[in-house]
């Protein structure tokens, strides 16, 4: 076993050794920090542009008088549905033909005019390319039935200032914590397929150069394959927490600068037991699909056939990502066991419930779950590359030269 333990060290070193030490390993760590500013800043720039120049409109056909209730009504329920999602009033003196006022509205390009609304508050006719059960539909009903109802108000004679509502905040409460907590689960589940996503790809093509310049020979006649599998399989997983401890360092740094003060939700087990799951997940969920990609990766024998490979891998992730993040609201029920139970999204499920349930046992008995599947999947992995890559059938490459060896031995004595 120390023996087992002494090869895995050492090949898992000299992976890690190659891999840190280069220019290349730099590159792979800035670019994402740089990728995800740029991203953020187009991101807002793009988004305000888009919201400014694809935002509907609806023209009003109305006089001042007419249209003043409904810009009146349209300001006040715009709070309630969200700056920049209703459509934009543009009024529109009345005309001698009101229909063929209309189509040269829609017509107009310039505009951005989706419908028209004339008619007025008592025959309101809305004109467009809409259904019954479109969003615009909806938005300027609503709109209209408020600028309705403060008229009648006005006509009542009772006063026609908003009403304040008295908010009385507490600490915590029920609905807020659960939705809270909620929220840490789908982000904690992101996290982890993110980082899974960009560092565990890499082991597909892991072997595949050292196969094709003959290296793995050498290294499978000193070493058990086993040990080639889990040594190449636990350095990748050394080298992808330098760079999440870099990026991590970035983050923090970046929301001491840029915090605006509010903090996130607490998960159920508290933080830093959450953060120390959060870790260990992480590690399951990088030596599972690790060890299935090295075993994948393994049977390739080209560059070109990895590429192929990459793409049912990614869609693989994403699959498991949706089926956690679904059934997250059942951790007690049969979908939400089955996904824990099943060791490929068991991580993503767990670290789930760290973040909304605080019991504590069920990671005991998923760690070792997952552990358990991790031996089983390097063992897979390595028995197929003997069988199929190596051609050693159920003996070691190293065996089968040293009985050689010992053969030509006997022959010369």
């Amino acid at each position: 076993m120390m023996g087992f333990l002494r090869s895995a060290f050492v090949i898992g070193r000299r992976d890690f050794v190659a891999t840190v030490y280069t220019r290349t390993f730099i590159i792979f760590l800035v670019s994402p920090l740089l990728m995800i500013g740029m991203s953020v800043v187009f991101g807002n720039l793009l988004g305000k542009s888009a919201q400014q120049n694809t935002r509907p409109a609806v023209a009003v056909i109305a006089d001042q008088t007419g249209f003043a209730p409904i810009k009146s009504a349209y300001d006040r329920v715009t709070p309630a549905f969200g700056e920049g999602r209703l459509p934009e009033l543009i009024r529109a003196d009345p005309d001698y033909d009101s229909e063929l006022q209309t189509q040269n509205l829609l017509r107009s390009k310039d505009k951005r005019i989706v419908a028209v609304l004339i008619g007025g508050l008592d025959r309101p006719t809305l004109t467009g390319s809409l259904d019954e059960d479109d969003r615009i539909h909806s938005q300027m009903g609503a709109v209209i039935d408020e600028a309705r109802q403060q008229q009648a108000l006005k006509r009542a004679g009772i006063p026609l200032s908003p009403v304040a509502v008295k908010l009385v905040k507490v600490e915590k409460s029920a609905g807020s914590l659960v939705r809270q907590r909620a929220a840490t689960a789908m982000m904690s589940q992101m996290l982890l397929f993110t980082l899974t996503l960009i560092l565990a790809s890499m082991l597909l093509s892991n072997l595949v150069e050292e196969k094709s310049n003959k290296v793995i020979e050498v290294l499978a006649a000193a070493v058990p394959v086993d040990a080639i599998f889990v040594g190449k399989l636990f350095s990748m997983l050394a080298v992808s927490l330098v760079g999440i401890a870099i990026w991590a360092t970035g983050a923090v740094t970046a929301v001491t600068i840029w915090s605006s003060g509010t903090s996130l939700p607490e998960p159920a087990v508290g933080w830093p037991i959450f953060v120390v799951l959060v870790l260990v997940y992480y590690a399951a969920n990088y030596l599972l699909l690790g060890a299935l990609f090295l075993g994948l990766g393994s049977q390739a024998a080209s560059i070109r056939e990895v590429q192929t490979l990459s793409m049912p891998v990614t869609v693989g992730q994403l699959v498991l990502l949706m089926v956690a993040v679904f059934v997250s609201g059942q951790l007690n029920g049969i979908p939400g066991m089955a996904a824990a139970i099943f060791p490929f999204s068991s991580p993503l499920m767990m670290v789930s419930r760290a973040a909304q349930i605080d019991e504590l046992w069920p990671h005991f008995v998923a760690i070792v779950w997952q552990a358990f599947w991790v031996w089983l999947t390097v063992s897979l992995a390595a028995s197929l590359f003997r069988r199929n890559v190596m051609k050693s059938g159920s003996g070691t490459s190293s065996g089968r030269r040293g009985r050689k060896a010992a053969a030509g031995a006997a022959t010369q004595a």
